[in-house]
């Protein structure tokens, strides 16, 4: 509220404030640039010499002076209280020394220079009245000192104040014909009233048209400042704005390690409706997205430093900024007078292993060419260390899983030595098991094909210790743990630039700048990769081949495997030898915005804009294997001069080098060399926008102006991405299933794709006032045709009504759209791998054997319709026609559930309802409480049907070949296994979020302290979380995560800080709801079937000490999470959880933190 860097004196009291932006986010136009002073002073001046009919003739004004302040603040308040003059002043100044005492009588002019005198600054009278301090040197037009600066609110204040002072003590016309000198003293401007000051208009995120601040706009708006950022004990902007209420993670380093585009960035969700529903802007404007897969910006892409404040706007915002901004708008907002030099080092380290933080941030503003331009530059360095699973973090190396203990004769041993007092004869009660992997470092391998009856060794080829010869391998018992070293928070190496510039060309026109530059690279670490017999390669839904078992002849069977042996020799291999594997992402970002802007008439203005912006990433996944290479590697022979050499002629021409895998250490690097695979794809997305718009008052009615805003603008997007032209992918990366080396490997990689598509939009806002300052109605409209799926249409409507002081409530109903993005029109089937639990599994050939179907989409199935549909399937009828597999059906928990693009998919359209009320009770001082209660339903949502719950929807049906849920899977017909179910993006029925946020703000002294406290609340809480989809036969399937981990009904920050002098405190709680895990259909919750995960509280600590000249050093520090909270164990098995432990919204991985820092401006 008010005027950058200036001192207003009214009534002996001083107001610090900010510069006020008049257009926030969109035009960036300086307040007090010199068209804004010029034109200002002159109107003033203007009004004033016809209100006072020859005033200007009048002879300068005396006042009886006692002044006698130590500084220059002192000094002028005393002015104000014996003249009654507004001034206006550089809070810079403040402290300002070596001011001369004036007494006797003086004009303003002439005490001035008495108490400027031996400084370098000097004092005056503007034309309309008002008393300035400047430098004698020159004069600053951006955070200026002396600058009088009147926005056009506060024109006729002005004007009342000097017109007062003209006529006060019993002036009057005859006075400025006569032109008397006139003595006054204190007591007799002491009744000057006080001149009425309106805060600036200017344009906050939610709409283009200007008003007084957030307080009159109908839809929430929560501002996050630079200050704010210090304070969370955290450099990622992402993490930091978690503590806003309504805000969750989007994509996140904790939650994207096992992501095949996007692991690395920094995304937000709003209302929890997922990052591509929240739009992204920067200052005011759509930059280019951050990911292939999805219209999504990484924060980490901003240059710390660079963001002066981040403005969110909840609720259906299309009609002002188009698709995408169903959940609301985040929108940044730049540095734009930040004076001088500045420099931030920070380092923080766990008290754990790994994740230690260097962070270095360099800037630098200064104003140019005779203050009519502005620049600011900054750059920032960031080296996030990874944090890995390990015994510092014991929970995350624990080698369990959570499910229902396996009753058969031969397992139950090894689940109840897992699983202590777990009763294995109950098959509905979920316990802890074991949880290891069959594939060893050096090798399991048995008699048969099929792991029955077979014989386990250890690296050495020996027996297992305490098994006897004939003891069958348990894998959750004498496995392998793959936990330890596998990344739960990858590394990443940021580098960030950024610069901002402004320029005045005209009076009346102003341009502005911005390039932003953004090189990341972050890595993830998997582990080790698996070679196992029953591996693929080839197209999926072809003839794919297996590497297969090895032959009984195989030179490198070792006497102990020869010995059991009947047949061939199955294996599970870990190759170790290759490295572990990595996912390596380089991401370049650049984006280049520019705009012109200025006044059109005495109450519009104007802005022509163009933005474009292009997203790089680079991946590479080494330490792979080659699978095609392998099973040549594993066929060899004598090469007839006491050595080995592969069989195949052609693989031996291409380097094949004999692969021996019984036994740890025993894969040679040249083999290891051979078989590895190294990864790579590329892709890319552009855009392009350009757009035009006006705003200012159209027309005034009695009750005050209507405001107006209307504008074009355009818009084209693309992407281009290069596959791996080998990775495990339908048809071959290139979609062509005759490429010789397609398919592989088992890497999954991005599709090839190369499209685009383009949109233009015109839009409309309007804001009545029905009843001055009480009560406006707000609305606006936008249409956007897109030459992908035609012409759509947006709009709100709203009103603020402000009874009485310090209650004002909101209230807005808007339809949004989002626009399908490129790949879910255009996509090819992108790989992904999805557990399943096969709805056929168990089935006899009598039709007995099977369980309800597990999904949603199985739920009150008839089992008699299951079995017959699934012994219609040839392949199962092979399978259980071969003696060897029992007569009954034993399918993998695993299946290729490729996502796919659909060219019929159209908008998602949400229909949003926005009620709020903000409270500043006039009976406390500095107290805010903010209540908004939100719905927001989405129609036509587009995703796809899990792969779970297509299967299940397929054999329950009685439409069993027809339906169009069995058109996408492909089951072999050879052992009846699933291959691939293709999940199609679709415009399905309803999602639907209802909840409620609510934040509070105090700020307060206590009388028996010094110093001043502060209290920040933020609580949300959600009453419906569902989403909806047509099944069979049109009946509608609904499922609610609301109470589930990961889907909390309540979440709660509070910060509570303390100033004094100098110093800065601050305590943060951040609570975390804890909530059950779906494993069962229809299941009480207090059920201890459940698994249920507690609630949990995260605390920590800031200080922070300025001194010098002008607080120009800082230091800084703190603990995060204090008391080193790791969060449950959330293992494999729960629908939340995984084999990271860790690494859900209710966990910490990286535990109590340490951080230390400095900041200085020159």
């Amino acid at each position: 509220m008010g005027f950058a860097g200036l001192e207003v004196f009214t009534n002996k009291a001083s107001v610090k404030t900010k510069r006020q932006r008049l257009n926030t986010g969109s035009k960036m136009r300086n307040v007090t640039g010199r068209r804004r002073i010029k034109q200002s002073v002159c109107l003033c001046a203007a009004m004033l010499f016809v209100a006072t009919a020859g005033y200007a003739q009048e002879a300068p004004q005396r006042y009886v002076f006692s002044v006698d302040g130590a500084t220059l603040e002192q000094a002028l308040d005393e002015v104000y209280a014996q003249t009654g003059v507004q001034l206006l002043y550089s809070h810079d100044l403040a402290d300002l020394t070596g001011i001369h005492s004036v007494s006797g009588q003086y004009t303003i002019e002439e005490a001035l220079e008495i108490m400027l005198q031996g400084t370098e600054f000097s004092g005056g009278l503007t034309e309309s009245g008002v008393i300035v301090i400047s430098r004698k040197k020159s004069v600053k037009s951006h955070k200026r000192e002396g600058i009088v600066v009147v926005p056009k609110k506060m024109k006729t204040s002005l004007l009342a104040s000097v017109a007062a002072l003209s006529v006060g003590g019993g002036a009057n016309s005859a006075l400025a014909q006569e032109a008397p000198e006139i003595i006054r003293s204190a007591a007799q401007v002491s009744n000057i009233p006080e001149p009425a000051r309106e805060p600036d208009e200017v344009i906050v995120t939610g709409s283009r048209i200007k008003r007084a601040g957030n307080a009159n706009s109908a839809v929430p708006l929560q501002v996050f400042t630079a200050a704010d950022l210090d304070e969370m004990g955290t450099t990622d902007l992402a993490e930091a704005l978690l503590q806003l209420p309504g805000v969750s993670s989007g994509v996140s380093p904790k939650n994207s390690n096992n992501f095949i585009q996007t692991s690395g960035l920094s995304t937000i969700s709003l209302r929890r409706l997922g990052d591509s529903r929240t739009l992204v802007l920067i200052n005011g404007k759509r930059v280019v997205s951050n990911s292939g897969n999805s219209d999504r910006v990484s924060l980490s892409t901003l240059p710390a430093g660079f963001v002066e404040r981040t403005e969110i706007t909840t609720g259906g915002a299309s009609a002002v900024y188009g698709s995408d901004a169903i959940a609301g708008v985040a929108n940044f907002l730049l540095e734009d007078d930040k004076q001088g030099f500045q420099v931030d080092a920070r380092y923080s380290t766990p008290e754990a292993s790994g994740g230690e933080e260097v962070r270095l941030n360099l800037s630098y503003g200064t104003d140019f060419a005779d203050d009519r331009g502005y620049m600011f530059i900054a750059g920032s360095y960031r080296d996030e260390a990874m944090i890995r699973a390990d015994s510092t973090r014991p929970k995350s190396i624990l080698a369990i899983e959570f499910d229902d203990p396996d009753t058969s004769s031969d397992d139950a041993f090894a689940d109840e030595i897992n699983a202590p007092g777990c009763d294995p004869a109950n098959e509905d009660r979920h316990c802890f098991l074991g949880s290891l992997s069959s594939s060893t470092p050096g090798g399991v391998f048995e008699g048969d094909a099929w792991f029955v009856n077979g014989q386990w060794f250890n690296d050495k080829g020996l027996t297992a210790p305490g098994h006897g010869p004939t003891d069958d391998f348990y894998t959750d018992a004498d496995g392998y743990n793959f936990r330890p070293g596998r990344s739960l928070l990858g590394s990443r190496e940021v580098f960030n630039l950024g610069l901002h510039t402004k320029y005045e060309f005209t009076p009346s026109v102003e341009g502005s700048f911005v390039a932003l530059y953004s090189d990341i690279e972050s890595i993830t670490a998997g582990g080790f990769e698996t070679l196992n017999n029953g591996d693929e390669f080839g197209v999926i839904g072809q003839n794919r081949t297996s590497i297969g078992n090895m032959s009984s002849s195989h030179p490198f069977i070792p006497p102990e495997v020869e010995a059991t042996r009947s047949g061939s020799v199955s294996f599970g291999r870990r190759l170790v030898e290759l490295g572990e594997q990595k996912r390596i992402n380089n991401r370049e970002t650049i984006r280049f915005m520019g705009d012109l802007s200025g006044e059109f008439g005495d109450s519009f203005d104007w802005e022509i804009f163009g933005t474009y912006g292009k997203f790089t990433q680079v991946q590479d996944n080494p330490n792979e294997f080659n699978a095609q290479k392998a099973r040549y590697a594993l066929r060899i022979e004598s090469d007839g001069a006491g050595s080995f050499q592969c069989i195949d002629t052609a693989a031996r021409a291409d380097g094949c080098v004999p692969l021996n895998i019984f036994g740890e250490g025993t894969i040679t690097e040249a083999a290891a060399n051979y078989i590895r695979y190294n990864g790579h794809a590329e892709q890319s997305r552009t855009q392009f926008t350009a757009g035009a718009f006006m705003s200012g008052d159209a027309f005034d009615l009695p009750t005050g102006p209507v405001k107006t805003a209307f504008g074009v603008e355009f818009r084209r997007e693309e992407q281009d991405t290069i596959g791996d032209p080998d990775g495990d992918l339908i048809g071959g990366i290139d979609g062509d299933p005759t490429t010789p080396d397609a398919d592989v490997t088992t890497l999954a990689t991005f599709p090839t794709l190369s499209a685009s598509y383009e949109v233009v939009e015109g839009y409309v806002e309007i804001d009545i006032p029905l009843k001055e300052d009480v009560f406006n109605v707000q609305a606006a409209a936008r249409i956007g045709h897109y030459n992908t799926i035609g012409t759509i249409y947006s709009y709100n409507l709203g009103a603020v009504w402000s009874p009485f002081d310090g209650v004002k409530f909101r209230a807005q109903i808007s339809r949004a759209q989002r626009a399908p993005n490129i790949t879910e029109i255009f996509s090819p089937p992108r790989p992904d791998s999805d557990s399943l639990s096969d709805p056929c599994e168990g089935i006899r050939l009598d039709g007995t054997g099977i369980d309800a179907p597990e999904g949603d989409g199985g739920a009150n199935a008839d089992l008699s319709v299951v079995a017959q549909n699934c012994l219609s399937e040839i392949g199962i009828q092979t399978y259980l026609a071969d003696p060897i597999n029992g007569g009954e059906f034993d399918a993998p928990g695993s299946v290729f559930g490729p996502n796919s693009g659909n060219l019929n998919v159209k908008e998602e359209t949400a229909d949003t309802i926005t009620i709020g009320a903000i409270f500043q009770p006039t009976w406390i001082d500095n107290l805010t409480v903010i209540v908004d209660y939100y719905k927001i339903d989405i129609s036509d949502a587009i995703t796809s049907v899990s792969t779970q719950n297509t299967v299940d929807l397929c054999y329950s049906s009685i439409d069993f070949d027809t339906n169009r849920f069995c058109s996408v899977i492909t089951r072999n017909a050879v052992d009846g296994f699933v291959d691939q179910v293709i999940n199609f993006q679709e415009n399905l029925n309803n999602e639907l979020v209802e909840g409620l946020d609510a934040s509070l703000k105090y700020k307060f002294d206590i009388s028996s302290l010094p110093g001043a406290w502060d209290i920040d609340l933020r609580y949300s809480h959600y009453f419906k979380d569902q989403v909806s989809f047509v099944g069979l036969g049109g009946t509608v399937l609904t499922t609610s995560n609301l109470g589930e981990i990961n889907n909390a009904k309540d979440e709660l920050r509070a910060k509570l800080g303390y100033s004094y002098n100098n110093i800065r405190l601050t305590y943060t709680m951040q609570y975390e709801q804890g909530g059950i895990d779906d494993l069962l259909n229809n299941a009480d919750p207090s059920d201890d079937r459940y698994f249920k995960a507690s609630d949990e509280t995260f605390h920590r600590v800031y200080g922070s000490y300025t001194f010098g000249d002008d607080d120009q050093y800082r230091i800084y520090g703190g603990v995060n999470n204090i008391f080193d909270n790791i969060g449950p164990l959330m293992p494999t098995g729960l629908d939340h959880g995984g084999s990271h432990n860790i690494t859900t919204d209710l966990n910490d991985p990286v535990g109590r933190e340490f951080y230390v820092g400095v900041r200085a401006r020159f």
